[in-house]
């Protein structure tokens, strides 16, 4: 799970926590209830978090995004071709990696930032 999630269910535990505690200051058996509805929806959003971070392409993107982020980066190869298809440059290393339609971004291991603009040719970037 992310960082946001956990984050989230901790603020939906502590809420469900002072509702049932509320619950039963009013008696015992509303507090039961209170507390059995709380589990109900406390796992059910848990268990939807896990199914999302392990079975959809987004949770997995996610996870990666948050990987790459925490680690500095995610080791990578990097090679840029030419129009004809010959490789001109290539990079590997642990490398974090902004791009948009214009360029590709990123800094090495060094320190040294690369700026690719890609329409000159193709890029192609592989996890290790």
């Amino acid at each position: 799970m992310t960082i946001g999630a956990i984050i989230l269910d901790i603020v939906i535990i502590a809420g469900t926590i002072v509702i049932v505690a509320l619950a039963f200051n009013e008696d015992i058996k509303t507090g039961v209830i209170a507390l059995l509805i709380a589990l109900m929806v406390v796992g059910g959003i848990i268990g939807f978090e896990f199914w999302y971070y392990s079975n959809t392409a987004s949770g997995s993107r996610a996870l990666k995004n948050q990987e790459s982020e925490l680690q500095n980066g995610i080791t990578r190869t990097i090679k840029v071709y030419d129009v004809n298809g010959k490789v001109i440059q290539e990079y590997e290393g642990k490398f974090d990696i902004t791009y948009d339609d214009m360029r590709i971004l990123f800094d090495d291991e060094y320190g040294k930032r690369h700026t690719i603009y890609p329409s000159t040719g193709t890029v192609v970037i592989d996890e290790k």
